[in-house]
């Protein structure tokens, strides 16, 4: 027992079992965080495409709606609805997402007079 010039089998033991359970608690962590950043990514992008194809609906007043129609956007297919409410004209957008789950998003706008 007065040997004591180095680390004993029980310390190197409790520190490889700290390290593992610090790497299984980040590994799973930091890919829920991708998985969430490329989601919101990919949600802003659809946005943005919606409100950008419900312009011309709500400036130039098109007569035919209800209208449909998909696009492509960064390698997803999205499908676009642009109907009349009243007074509002609604904009939906449908795709699937990062996590294969269908999502909508919609967005309303006033028509120019």
């Amino acid at each position: 027992m007065k040997n004591n010039k180095g680390f004993s089998l029980v310390e190197s033991l409790v520190a490889a079992s700290l390290l593992m359970m610090m790497i299984t608690t980040l590994v799973p962590a930091m890919n829920l965080l991708q998985n969430e950043r490329e989601s919101q990514q990919q949600k802003r992008m659809m946005v943005n495409s919606l409100h950008h194809e419900l312009q011309p609906f709500l400036w130039e007043g098109h007569n035919n709606l209800p209208h449909h129609f998909s696009k492509t956007i960064d390698g997803h297919k999205a499908e676009f609805r642009m109907t009349d409410e009243g007074t509002l004209m609604k904009g939906c957008v449908n795709w699937r997402n990062v996590k294969n789950k269908t999502e909508q998003f919609c967005i309303y706008g006033y028509p120019a007079k």
